[in-house]
Parts: structure tokens; sequence; C-alpha cells
């Protein structure tokens, strides 16, 4: 059996969208000046990104994801209100 361990393209993809949406939340969270500015004005790019990329995903690749992010992460970076 060939496992092959790295993430196809689009699961990725959604990583890499996935960490800056969380460096958008932590410079929020530390509300350090232009870098809070810069994460508010781009955390809704992301989020809707992370959202298509989602929808555009087989069940294959969200199966292959889910178990690379942190529990509950995925509704975070999907739910929360949009700035």
């Amino acid at each position: 059996m060939n496992h092959d361990p790295q993430p196809s393209a689009r699961v990725a993809q959604a990583l890499q969208i996935h960490r800056s949406i969380s460096a958008c939340h932590a410079h929020l969270a530390q509300n350090d000046g232009v870098h809070a500015l810069t994460a508010t004005l781009m955390l809704p790019c992301y989020r809707a990104e992370f959202e298509r990329l989602m929808l555009a995903m087989s069940a294959a690749e969200r199966n292959e994801l889910m178990p690379l992010l942190p529990l509950g992460e995925v509704q975070q970076s999907l739910n929360l209100p949009r700035a």
C-alpha cells in the first residue's frame, strides 16, 4: 500500500489559508497596531477563500484535511462573523 504523506494540492492550499486565518486571529488578539489593521482587512478574504476551497473539495479531500486541523478550527474559520 502506497500511502502518500503529502497532502493534495487543495488540502495544502487550505492548510496555508488556515494558517493565515490563525495568524490574523493572533494579531487581532494582541491588538498590535498595523498588523491588527491588516488582519482586519484580510480576514474576510481568507475566510471566503477557505470556504470556497472547502466547497470545491471532494469528500476524500475533506477527510484528508480535517485531521490536520486543530479540533474545532474549521468551524472557527467558517462561522465567525465576517468583518
